[in-house]
């Protein structure tokens, strides 16, 4: 027994190595802890990351969207109060401003005389210096400057000062969905660039020794973060010397993604005083915002190297522009006349019962069914005097007042207008009532809308209206001064030939290159692939005297286009993930659709079997009869996808 009890004594040199062990450990502790200061509060963010690892919290960004809804013009600020006023829209220039310039001067623009407007997407994809310069052009044309070289000849005026004689008229656009990157991340450095972080100096803990980190003990390579920097303006400088020298030195290395190398940068800064800075940088999202928050691409140099008056020209961009005088909307991606998951005329669309006072909310009842946040919009506001459906004397101005009243519904009441990213993205809805972005999904939202406009029979049944005898056929006027009464047929609940109590109204839109010039009778498309080496195409309005008498021209489109096929509505589970490839493609999947001919009212604008004119004009209808518009659009070649030089 007294072997046996002795065999379970420690030896003396077993004692001795848990001796030296032991203080080898404490050792590399002390010496680490020297070595990295903030060795414990490090680990002990990493062990709630890996305890929590599911539930780990995005930083709480604020509100980078920067989101102004609508813009209401009044008809001063239209600017079509004299006939030889002009109104001149755009397309999407992004960032071609040689082309910009180009057909400005074909238009013999006079910024004293022409009110412009541009349907969005104005930056991006070309050139830097392209983009800065329109901003630059812009921005000083919306604060009344206008540029010496472009001012009318002649002497002044005789009584005119210098100001006034220089003022401009207005500079109106929508945003895109390339300028909201942009502003997105203007607004970002703008509250990133002063933020300021405080991290032990590297003077007050020196290295001893040369004991390696905890990283490299831990890690199979090691990463030599650097000393601190304390702001954030420095820690963009960092990183933006580091990502432009890695490019330079490997173009087809990392960098050349630059969202690969941000990922990889990410990663390793992990647990080193710059994950601090990382973690305060957006990373892209999915779905929906997937190509948002791309560091290091033209939208986030632009947003860099912009102006501040550039960036106070962006922030005021609204998503849609209201013209209630001319019954207009400019918006770039789209607009819906009714929720898609209703029956167009289940009495809570807005354009299925005459407009009151009673029916304004400012609360619709559908919002907690739609997927995505809306936007706050300010109910529809008006002074309707408490018009009823029996009023009698109702004059032109009430029913103006009224199809103002209606329009901003649209606006309010349709979830989908309130939503951001359709009203930036659309070009098709499905069955389900989603908006897509995919060109070849679902039904073309501008046939929705032109569907519905066809339908608006006024606020009265045709048989009720007063005065009228046989109407011209090529009139499509509705009559202005009549009884009240609903003009949707009780019987013929959910028909979509009942004609709806409303009237038409006009979208002007751009984004969709791979549909080149779309015209049709109440929506007019100008996006026409100028980026991609095809044309840059402006609408251009002119007040007419109504004794003037034109050839009338063929906008309503033959019953043969009108059958145009819907796409199908496959796996609706991955729309997200399909509306990303139409996004970014030269001509979107498409490439072949218009690829002969511009879709103007139906008919040929330009034929590319042949070589096209540098320069052409085709006159369209726009808007009300009554409204005496003369409409044409004017268009410019632009230089080939890819020759950016000179921009």
């Amino acid at each position: 027994m007294r072997g046996m009890a002795a065999s379970y004594h420690p030896k003396p040199h077993s004692r001795t190595t848990y001796t030296v062990l032991a203080l080898f450990v404490l050792a590399v502790v002390v010496l680490a802890f020297l070595n990295e200061p903030l060795l414990v509060s490090r680990v002990q963010t990493v062990s709630l990351n890996l305890q929590n690892k599911k539930k780990e919290r995005k930083f709480p960004f604020p509100d980078f969207n920067k989101y102004r809804h609508t813009r209401t013009l009044s008809p001063e600020e239209f600017g079509l109060e004299h006939p030889h006023e002009r109104v001149i829209i755009v397309g999407d220039t992004h960032g071609m401003n040689r082309s910009l310039h180009d057909l400005l001067s074909t238009l013999s623009y006079d910024p004293r005389k022409d009110t412009m407007f541009l349907a969005g997407d104005i930056l991006a994809k070309s050139t830097e210096a392209g983009s800065l310069a329109i901003l630059d052009f812009l921005s000083q044309r919306q604060r009344g400057i206008c540029f010496p070289d472009i001012e009318p000849k002649g002497p002044h005026r005789s009584g005119k000062s210098a100001d006034a004689e220089s003022k401009c008229k207005g500079v109106y656009a929508v945003r895109g969905n390339h300028d909201q990157m942009i502003v997105q991340w203007r607004a970002w450095r703008e509250w990133f660039e002063p933020l300021q972080l405080t991290f032990p100096s590297a003077d007050l803990h020196p290295r001893r020794l040369h004991v390696p980190s905890l990283a490299s003990l831990t890690s199979t390579s090691t990463y030599n973060a650097g000393p601190p920097v304390g702001t954030g303006s420095q820690f963009l400088a960092l990183i933006e010397s580091e990502f432009l020298r890695d490019r330079s030195s490997d173009p087809n290395g990392a960098a050349a993604d630059p969202q690969e190398w941000a990922d990889i940068e990410r990663k390793r800064a992990a647990r080193t005083w710059r994950a601090e800075w990382w973690k305060r940088i957006p990373q892209p999202g999915k779905g929906r915002a997937s190509k948002d928050w791309i560091p290091f691409g033209d939208h986030y140099w632009i947003a860099r190297d912009m102006k501040p008056e550039h960036a106070k020209f962006l922030f005021s961009l609204p998503l849609v522009i209201h013209v209630p005088s001319e019954h207009f909307f400019l918006v770039h991606g789209g607009l819906l006349p009714s929720d898609p998951r209703r029956p167009s005329d289940d009495e809570r669309q807005p354009l299925a019962h005459i407009p009151s006072a009673d029916d304004i909310t400012s609360d619709p009842t559908d919002d907690a069914e739609y997927d995505h946040t809306l936007l706050k919009v300010a109910p529809p506001q008006s002074v309707l005097r408490g018009l009823g459906t029996e009023s009698k004397n109702i004059t032109d101005a009430d029913i103006e007042e009224m199809r103002a009243v209606q329009e901003a519904a649209v606006l309010h009441d349709v979830p989908h207008n309130r939503d951001p990213w359709v009203i930036l993205n659309i070009r098709g809805v499905r069955k389900s009532g989603k908006a897509t972005r995919r060109s070849d999904k679902g039904k073309h939202w501008a046939k929705i809308w032109n569907g519905q406009m066809k339908r608006c029979g006024g606020f009265v049944e045709s048989s009720e209206r007063e005065g009228e005898g046989d109407e011209d056929e090529d009139d499509d006027r509705v009559p202005a001064r009549f009884r009240l009464t609903e003009a949707r047929d009780k019987d013929n609940d959910h028909d979509d030939d009942a004609s709806l109590p409303c009237y038409p109204s006009t979208v002007v839109y751009g984004h969709a290159a791979s549909r080149d010039l779309d015209v049709r009778r109440w929506t007019v498309g100008l996006d026409t692939g100028c980026l991609y080496g095809r044309r840059l195409t402006s609408l251009v309005l002119q007040r007419r005297h109504p004794a003037d008498v034109d050839t009338p021209t063929r906008t309503t489109p033959t019953d043969e286009e009108e059958e145009e096929e819907e796409g199908d509505d496959e796996d609706e589970s991955s729309d997200e993930e399909e509306d990303e490839l139409d996004e970014y493609a030269a001509d979107g999947p498409l490439g072949g659709l218009n690829a002969r001919y511009a879709r103007v009212a139906g008919g040929s604008a330009v034929s590319r079997a042949r070589k096209p004119p540098k320069t052409w004009s085709r006159g369209i209808k726009f808007g009300d009869k009554g409204s005496h518009l003369r409409a044409k659009l004017v268009s410019v070649k632009c230089p080939k996808a890819g020759d950016f030089a000179g921009l």
